[in-house]
Protein backbone atom coordinates (compact mmCIF):
# COMPACT_ATOMS: atom_id res chain seq x y z
CA UNK A 1 0.00 0.00 0.00
CA UNK A 2 1.38 3.16 -0.67
CA UNK A 3 0.64 6.01 1.81
CA UNK A 4 -0.65 9.43 1.62
CA UNK A 5 2.95 11.02 1.02
CA UNK A 6 4.07 8.84 -1.99
CA UNK A 7 0.28 9.19 -3.46
CA UNK A 8 0.33 12.67 -3.24
CA UNK A 9 3.75 12.67 -5.41
CA UNK A 10 2.61 10.45 -7.65
CA UNK A 11 0.05 12.45 -8.82
CA UNK A 12 2.26 15.68 -8.56
CA UNK A 13 4.76 14.24 -10.96
CA UNK A 14 1.94 12.74 -13.77
CA UNK A 15 -0.21 15.94 -13.04
CA UNK A 16 3.24 18.05 -14.44
CA UNK A 17 4.23 15.88 -17.35
CA UNK A 18 0.49 15.93 -18.62
CA UNK A 19 1.01 19.79 -18.45
CA UNK A 20 4.21 19.71 -19.73
CA UNK A 21 3.24 17.85 -22.78
CA UNK A 22 -0.41 19.88 -23.05
CA UNK A 23 1.71 22.99 -23.19
CA UNK A 24 4.00 22.14 -26.18
CA UNK A 25 0.97 20.39 -27.73
CA UNK A 26 -1.41 23.98 -27.27
CA UNK A 27 1.35 25.78 -29.33
CA UNK A 28 1.51 23.38 -32.02
CA UNK A 29 -2.39 23.35 -32.32
CA UNK A 30 -2.35 27.00 -32.46
CA UNK A 31 0.44 27.47 -34.74
CA UNK A 32 -1.16 25.09 -37.01
CA UNK A 33 -4.45 26.66 -36.88
CA UNK A 34 -7.45 25.04 -39.02
CA UNK A 35 -4.78 23.37 -41.23
CA UNK A 36 -5.60 19.71 -41.48
CA UNK A 37 -2.18 18.38 -41.98
CA UNK A 38 -1.42 18.66 -38.04
CA UNK A 39 0.81 16.03 -36.50
CA UNK A 40 -0.65 16.01 -33.10
CA UNK A 41 -2.65 18.20 -30.79
CA UNK A 42 -3.02 19.16 -27.24
CA UNK A 43 -4.45 15.60 -26.22
CA UNK A 44 -1.68 13.67 -28.21
CA UNK A 45 1.11 15.40 -26.59
CA UNK A 46 -0.19 15.33 -22.94
CA UNK A 47 -0.73 11.74 -23.33
CA UNK A 48 2.81 11.31 -24.50
CA UNK A 49 4.22 13.14 -21.46
CA UNK A 50 2.21 10.81 -19.09
CA UNK A 51 3.41 8.06 -21.19
CA UNK A 52 7.17 9.39 -20.58
CA UNK A 53 6.47 9.60 -17.03
CA UNK A 54 5.01 6.14 -16.41
CA UNK A 55 8.13 4.45 -18.15
CA UNK A 56 10.03 6.58 -16.08
CA UNK A 57 8.39 5.01 -12.85
CA UNK A 58 8.05 1.70 -14.03
CA UNK A 59 11.97 1.72 -14.84
CA UNK A 60 12.77 3.31 -11.57
CA UNK A 61 10.13 0.35 -9.62
CA UNK A 62 11.38 -2.28 -11.54
CA UNK A 63 15.31 -1.14 -11.67
CA UNK A 64 14.79 -2.10 -15.86
CA UNK A 65 16.29 1.42 -17.22
CA UNK A 66 15.61 -0.47 -20.75
CA UNK A 67 11.80 -0.12 -20.22
CA UNK A 68 12.22 3.56 -21.21
CA UNK A 69 14.76 2.76 -23.94
CA UNK A 70 12.55 0.40 -25.45
CA UNK A 71 9.29 3.12 -25.35
CA UNK A 72 11.68 5.77 -26.58
CA UNK A 73 12.32 3.46 -29.53
CA UNK A 74 8.93 2.44 -30.03
CA UNK A 75 7.66 6.22 -30.16
CA UNK A 76 10.63 7.05 -32.66
CA UNK A 77 9.45 4.14 -34.28
CA UNK A 78 5.91 5.97 -34.83
CA UNK A 79 7.56 9.36 -35.04
CA UNK A 80 9.56 8.05 -38.27
CA UNK A 81 6.24 6.30 -39.75
CA UNK A 82 4.40 9.54 -39.52
CA UNK A 83 7.27 11.29 -41.09
CA UNK A 84 7.35 9.26 -44.14
CA UNK A 85 3.53 9.05 -44.72
CA UNK A 86 3.55 13.01 -44.47
CA UNK A 87 7.27 13.78 -46.24
CA UNK A 88 5.02 14.07 -49.36
CA UNK A 89 3.77 17.72 -48.29
CA UNK A 90 5.57 20.36 -49.60
CA UNK A 91 7.34 21.63 -46.91
CA UNK A 92 7.39 18.80 -43.98
CA UNK A 93 9.38 19.50 -41.36
CA UNK A 94 11.10 17.36 -38.14
CA UNK A 95 9.88 19.89 -35.72
CA UNK A 96 6.54 18.35 -34.60
CA UNK A 97 8.33 15.05 -34.42
CA UNK A 98 10.84 16.11 -32.37
CA UNK A 99 9.11 18.42 -30.18
CA UNK A 100 6.98 15.24 -29.69
CA UNK A 101 10.02 13.14 -28.86
CA UNK A 102 10.88 16.24 -26.22
CA UNK A 103 7.76 15.88 -24.56
CA UNK A 104 8.73 12.24 -23.57
CA UNK A 105 11.67 12.60 -22.50
CA UNK A 106 10.20 15.59 -19.98
CA UNK A 107 7.66 13.40 -18.92
CA UNK A 108 10.93 10.49 -18.30
CA UNK A 109 13.14 13.68 -16.35
CA UNK A 110 9.58 14.53 -13.78
CA UNK A 111 9.89 10.69 -12.70
CA UNK A 112 13.12 10.74 -12.23
CA UNK A 113 13.23 13.87 -9.95
CA UNK A 114 13.93 17.00 -12.55
CA UNK A 115 10.84 18.22 -12.32
CA UNK A 116 11.85 21.53 -12.26
CA UNK A 117 14.40 21.10 -15.21
CA UNK A 118 11.76 19.64 -16.99
CA UNK A 119 9.45 22.39 -16.70
CA UNK A 120 12.00 24.29 -17.61
CA UNK A 121 13.13 22.70 -20.59
CA UNK A 122 9.27 22.01 -21.77
CA UNK A 123 8.44 26.21 -21.36
CA UNK A 124 11.66 26.65 -23.38
CA UNK A 125 10.49 24.14 -26.46
CA UNK A 126 7.63 26.00 -26.37
CA UNK A 127 9.11 29.22 -26.46
CA UNK A 128 10.98 28.64 -29.48
CA UNK A 129 8.29 26.87 -31.27
CA UNK A 130 6.15 30.14 -31.24
CA UNK A 131 9.14 32.42 -32.16
CA UNK A 132 9.39 30.47 -35.32
CA UNK A 133 8.36 33.32 -37.60
CA UNK A 134 11.34 35.92 -35.81
CA UNK A 135 13.92 33.14 -35.72
CA UNK A 136 13.77 32.42 -39.26
CA UNK A 137 13.71 36.25 -39.58
CA UNK A 138 16.45 36.69 -37.52
CA UNK A 139 18.96 34.12 -39.52
CA UNK A 140 17.61 35.47 -42.82
CA UNK A 141 18.81 39.08 -41.53
CA UNK A 142 22.21 38.15 -40.09
CA UNK A 143 25.17 38.99 -42.48
CA UNK A 144 28.32 36.73 -42.36
CA UNK A 145 29.82 39.01 -40.71
CA UNK A 146 27.33 39.14 -38.00
CA UNK A 147 27.21 35.12 -37.77
CA UNK A 148 31.11 35.17 -37.37
CA UNK A 149 31.16 37.67 -34.14
CA UNK A 150 28.03 35.21 -32.61
CA UNK A 151 30.12 32.25 -33.23
CA UNK A 152 33.52 34.20 -32.07
CA UNK A 153 31.91 35.40 -28.98
CA UNK A 154 30.46 31.60 -28.13
CA UNK A 155 33.77 30.28 -28.59
CA UNK A 156 35.78 33.09 -26.13
CA UNK A 157 32.97 32.55 -23.80
CA UNK A 158 32.05 28.63 -23.64
CA UNK A 159 35.21 27.25 -24.71
CA UNK A 160 38.50 29.33 -24.49
CA UNK A 161 37.22 30.43 -20.87
CA UNK A 162 36.16 27.23 -18.72
CA UNK A 163 39.74 26.14 -19.58
CA UNK A 164 42.13 28.84 -18.36
CA UNK A 165 43.92 28.73 -14.98
CA UNK A 166 41.49 30.10 -12.56
CA UNK A 167 44.90 30.72 -10.18
CA UNK A 168 48.08 33.69 -9.74
CA UNK A 169 50.49 33.67 -12.51
CA UNK A 170 53.03 34.38 -10.11
CA UNK A 171 54.39 36.13 -7.21
CA UNK A 172 53.84 39.56 -5.89
CA UNK A 173 52.97 42.11 -7.92
CA UNK A 174 51.69 39.56 -10.27
CA UNK A 175 49.42 37.40 -7.80
CA UNK A 176 46.81 39.33 -8.55
CA UNK A 177 46.86 38.78 -12.15
CA UNK A 178 44.59 35.89 -12.77
CA UNK A 179 44.15 34.32 -16.27
CA UNK A 180 40.66 33.54 -16.04
CA UNK A 181 39.48 36.74 -14.46
CA UNK A 182 41.69 39.02 -16.97
CA UNK A 183 39.96 36.85 -19.69
CA UNK A 184 36.50 37.36 -19.00
CA UNK A 185 37.14 41.14 -18.79
CA UNK A 186 37.67 40.19 -22.66
CA UNK A 187 34.56 38.33 -22.51
CA UNK A 188 32.73 40.93 -20.75
CA UNK A 189 33.65 43.73 -23.12
CA UNK A 190 33.07 41.67 -26.47
CA UNK A 191 29.38 40.84 -24.59
CA UNK A 192 28.98 44.08 -24.32
CA UNK A 193 30.27 45.31 -27.93
CA UNK A 194 27.86 42.76 -30.05
CA UNK A 195 24.73 43.57 -27.00
CA UNK A 196 24.97 47.28 -28.26
CA UNK A 197 25.84 46.55 -31.91
CA UNK A 198 22.83 43.91 -31.73
CA UNK A 199 20.26 46.36 -29.52
CA UNK A 200 20.92 49.32 -31.94
CA UNK A 201 19.57 47.02 -35.14
CA UNK A 202 16.34 46.16 -32.98
CA UNK A 203 15.57 48.90 -30.94
CA UNK A 204 17.67 52.19 -31.97
CA UNK A 205 21.05 53.44 -31.28
CA UNK A 206 20.80 55.89 -28.67
CA UNK A 207 17.81 53.36 -26.44
CA UNK A 208 20.26 50.45 -27.53
CA UNK A 209 23.67 51.80 -26.66
CA UNK A 210 22.03 53.42 -23.33
CA UNK A 211 20.30 49.68 -22.62
CA UNK A 212 24.05 48.33 -22.44
CA UNK A 213 25.54 50.94 -20.34
CA UNK A 214 22.49 50.67 -17.53
CA UNK A 215 22.88 46.90 -17.34
CA UNK A 216 26.81 46.46 -18.36
CA UNK A 217 27.26 48.60 -15.36
CA UNK A 218 26.08 46.42 -12.86
CA UNK A 219 28.81 43.96 -14.11
CA UNK A 220 31.15 46.12 -14.73
CA UNK A 221 31.34 49.78 -15.16
CA UNK A 222 35.59 49.33 -16.64
CA UNK A 223 34.22 47.19 -19.14
CA UNK A 224 31.32 49.26 -20.36
CA UNK A 225 34.09 52.18 -20.73
CA UNK A 226 36.46 49.91 -22.40
CA UNK A 227 33.99 48.48 -25.18
CA UNK A 228 32.44 51.70 -25.78
CA UNK A 229 35.54 53.58 -25.74
CA UNK A 230 36.97 51.07 -28.63
CA UNK A 231 33.38 51.27 -30.43
CA UNK A 232 33.55 55.04 -30.96
CA UNK A 233 36.33 55.11 -33.11
CA UNK A 234 34.92 52.12 -35.28
CA UNK A 235 31.61 54.27 -35.33
CA UNK A 236 32.72 57.91 -34.23
CA UNK A 237 28.69 59.24 -35.71
CA UNK A 238 27.92 57.07 -32.92
CA UNK A 239 30.14 58.64 -29.78
CA UNK A 240 27.26 60.68 -27.88
CA UNK A 241 25.59 57.51 -27.54
CA UNK A 242 28.88 55.23 -26.66
CA UNK A 243 29.39 58.88 -23.86
CA UNK A 244 25.35 57.77 -22.62
CA UNK A 245 26.56 54.27 -22.31
CA UNK A 246 29.50 55.36 -20.47
CA UNK A 247 28.03 57.65 -17.76
CA UNK A 248 25.23 55.61 -17.03
CA UNK A 249 27.27 52.91 -16.30
CA UNK A 250 29.65 55.17 -13.66
CA UNK A 251 26.26 55.97 -12.42
CA UNK A 252 25.09 52.90 -11.36
CA UNK A 253 28.51 52.24 -10.19
CA UNK A 254 27.44 55.11 -7.68
CA UNK A 255 24.30 52.87 -6.78
CA UNK A 256 26.27 49.92 -6.62
CA UNK A 257 28.69 50.94 -4.05
CA UNK A 258 25.97 52.73 -1.97
CA UNK A 259 24.39 49.26 -1.69
CA UNK A 260 27.04 46.99 -0.70
CA UNK A 261 27.93 49.62 1.97
CA UNK A 262 24.27 49.58 3.44
CA UNK A 263 24.43 45.82 3.16
CA UNK A 264 27.25 46.03 5.27
CA UNK A 265 27.93 49.16 7.29
CA UNK A 266 25.18 51.21 7.58
CA UNK A 267 26.58 53.37 9.50
CA UNK A 268 30.01 54.31 6.68
CA UNK A 269 26.88 55.10 4.46
CA UNK A 270 25.74 57.82 6.43
CA UNK A 271 29.31 59.63 5.47
CA UNK A 272 29.44 58.41 2.14
CA UNK A 273 25.94 59.14 0.73
CA UNK A 274 26.98 62.89 -0.12
CA UNK A 275 29.60 62.30 -2.71
CA UNK A 276 27.78 59.20 -3.96
CA UNK A 277 24.72 61.21 -5.06
CA UNK A 278 26.99 64.52 -5.86
CA UNK A 279 28.67 61.69 -8.50
CA UNK A 280 26.11 59.94 -9.37
CA UNK A 281 23.64 62.79 -9.89
CA UNK A 282 26.22 64.68 -12.00
CA UNK A 283 26.16 61.03 -14.21
CA UNK A 284 22.64 61.25 -14.82
CA UNK A 285 22.13 64.74 -15.19
CA UNK A 286 24.65 65.01 -17.82
CA UNK A 287 23.44 61.66 -19.22
CA UNK A 288 20.37 63.10 -20.03
CA UNK A 289 20.99 65.75 -21.85
CA UNK A 290 23.61 63.71 -24.02
CA UNK A 291 20.11 61.43 -24.43
CA UNK A 292 18.09 64.26 -25.65
CA UNK A 293 20.69 65.52 -28.12
CA UNK A 294 21.40 61.91 -29.50
CA UNK A 295 17.33 61.51 -30.24
CA UNK A 296 17.51 64.23 -31.96
CA UNK A 297 20.23 63.53 -34.29
CA UNK A 298 19.32 60.12 -34.78
CA UNK A 299 17.57 58.42 -37.52
CA UNK A 300 20.57 58.15 -40.09
CA UNK A 301 21.45 54.86 -40.49
CA UNK A 302 24.69 53.45 -39.76
CA UNK A 303 26.71 50.33 -40.55
CA UNK A 304 29.49 48.36 -38.75
CA UNK A 305 32.45 47.23 -40.01
CA UNK A 306 32.49 44.27 -37.74
CA UNK A 307 29.84 43.98 -34.60
CA UNK A 308 33.20 41.69 -32.06
CA UNK A 309 36.42 43.95 -32.24
CA UNK A 310 38.22 40.89 -30.27
CA UNK A 311 41.79 42.13 -30.65
CA UNK A 312 41.12 45.45 -29.37
CA UNK A 313 39.25 43.90 -26.31
CA UNK A 314 42.31 41.92 -26.31
CA UNK A 315 44.42 44.94 -26.17
CA UNK A 316 42.57 46.58 -23.38
CA UNK A 317 42.44 43.89 -21.00
CA UNK A 318 45.93 43.98 -21.71
CA UNK A 319 46.13 47.24 -20.39
CA UNK A 320 43.87 46.75 -17.74
CA UNK A 321 46.06 44.28 -16.76
CA UNK A 322 48.85 46.21 -16.36
CA UNK A 323 47.34 48.51 -14.28
CA UNK A 324 46.46 45.87 -12.01
CA UNK A 325 49.96 44.69 -11.93
CA UNK A 326 51.07 48.34 -11.45
CA UNK A 327 48.71 49.02 -8.45
CA UNK A 328 49.82 46.20 -6.56
CA UNK A 329 53.47 46.57 -6.63
CA UNK A 330 52.64 49.88 -5.51
CA UNK A 331 50.56 48.77 -2.64
CA UNK A 332 53.36 46.39 -1.53
CA UNK A 333 56.04 49.36 -1.62
CA UNK A 334 53.64 51.29 0.24
CA UNK A 335 52.17 48.93 3.12
CA UNK A 336 49.11 48.66 4.53
CA UNK A 337 50.06 51.54 6.97
CA UNK A 338 48.46 54.34 4.35
CA UNK A 339 44.37 53.71 4.20
CA UNK A 340 44.04 56.37 1.44
CA UNK A 341 47.42 55.19 -0.71
CA UNK A 342 45.70 51.70 -0.51
CA UNK A 343 42.45 53.50 -1.86
CA UNK A 344 43.73 54.98 -4.57
CA UNK A 345 45.65 52.10 -5.87
CA UNK A 346 42.77 49.85 -5.11
CA UNK A 347 40.37 52.16 -6.68
CA UNK A 348 42.24 52.15 -10.01
CA UNK A 349 41.42 48.76 -10.45
CA UNK A 350 38.49 47.55 -8.09
CA UNK A 351 35.88 49.86 -6.69
CA UNK A 352 34.07 46.42 -4.98
CA UNK A 353 36.55 45.04 -3.63
CA UNK A 354 38.07 48.36 -1.75
CA UNK A 355 34.31 49.41 -0.61
CA UNK A 356 33.39 46.02 0.86
CA UNK A 357 37.26 45.53 2.63
CA UNK A 358 36.79 48.89 4.18
CA UNK A 359 33.09 48.51 5.09
CA UNK A 360 33.89 45.25 7.08
CA UNK A 361 36.77 47.13 8.68
CA UNK A 362 34.60 49.69 10.02
CA UNK A 363 32.41 46.88 11.55
CA UNK A 364 34.66 44.85 13.22
CA UNK A 365 35.82 45.67 16.85
CA UNK A 366 38.62 47.94 17.44
CA UNK A 367 38.22 48.75 13.16
CA UNK A 368 38.41 52.01 11.47
CA UNK A 369 35.73 55.00 12.31
CA UNK A 370 32.65 55.23 10.05
CA UNK A 371 34.09 58.64 8.82
CA UNK A 372 37.39 57.69 8.29
CA UNK A 373 36.27 54.40 6.16
CA UNK A 374 33.89 56.08 4.10
CA UNK A 375 36.67 58.98 3.42
CA UNK A 376 38.56 55.93 2.08
CA UNK A 377 36.11 54.52 -0.09
CA UNK A 378 35.10 57.89 -1.64
CA UNK A 379 39.07 58.18 -2.79
CA UNK A 380 38.76 55.18 -4.17
CA UNK A 381 35.53 55.73 -5.89
CA UNK A 382 37.16 59.57 -7.13
CA UNK A 383 39.78 57.29 -8.48
CA UNK A 384 37.72 54.85 -9.91
CA UNK A 385 35.80 57.33 -12.06
CA UNK A 386 39.06 59.81 -13.00
CA UNK A 387 40.88 55.94 -14.51
CA UNK A 388 37.86 55.47 -16.47
CA UNK A 389 37.16 59.35 -17.45
CA UNK A 390 40.87 58.59 -18.83
CA UNK A 391 40.98 55.84 -20.77
CA UNK A 392 37.64 56.89 -22.31
CA UNK A 393 39.90 60.80 -23.02
CA UNK A 394 42.88 58.75 -24.32
CA UNK A 395 41.39 55.72 -26.00
CA UNK A 396 38.39 57.38 -27.62
CA UNK A 397 37.42 59.48 -30.67
CA UNK A 398 37.73 63.29 -30.82
CA UNK A 399 33.82 63.02 -30.57
CA UNK A 400 33.40 61.18 -27.73
CA UNK A 401 36.50 62.84 -25.79
CA UNK A 402 34.61 66.07 -26.22
CA UNK A 403 30.93 64.70 -25.27
CA UNK A 404 33.02 63.15 -21.90
CA UNK A 405 35.51 65.54 -20.78
CA UNK A 406 32.76 68.26 -19.35
CA UNK A 407 30.79 65.13 -17.67
CA UNK A 408 34.30 64.42 -16.25
CA UNK A 409 34.99 67.76 -14.89
CA UNK A 410 31.05 68.30 -13.62
CA UNK A 411 31.36 64.71 -11.71
CA UNK A 412 34.50 65.46 -10.55
CA UNK A 413 34.01 68.35 -9.53
CA UNK A 414 30.85 67.47 -7.54
CA UNK A 415 32.56 64.93 -5.64
CA UNK A 416 36.03 67.05 -4.70
CA UNK A 417 32.99 69.41 -3.06
CA UNK A 418 31.63 67.00 -0.97
CA UNK A 419 34.67 65.03 -0.03
CA UNK A 420 36.50 68.51 1.24
CA UNK A 421 33.25 70.66 2.03
CA UNK A 422 34.00 73.52 4.41
CA UNK A 423 30.57 73.08 5.86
Amino acid sequence: MLDNTATTKLFYQFGLALLIGALIGLQREHAHGASEDLFAGVRTYAIVGVIGCAAGLAAITLQAPEIFAALALVVGGLLIAAYVLGSKREGVGLTSEMAVLMTLLCGGMVAWGYGTVATAVGVAVAILLALKARLHGLARQLSPQDMQAALTLAAISLIVLPVLPNTPVGPAPLDVVNPQKIWLLVVLISTLSFSGYVLHNIIGATRGIALTGLIGGIVSSTAVTLSNTQRSRIAPELSQEYALAILLSWGVMFARVGLLTAAVAPAVLQALWPVLLAGGGGCFIWGGWLARQARQQEGTPLSFGNPLELRSAIGFSLLYTAILAGANFARTQFGDAGLFVTSIFGGLVDVDAITLSLSELAVTAGGLASEVAASAINVAVLTNTLVKGGIALAGGSSLLRRAIAPALLLISGAMLVMLFKPW
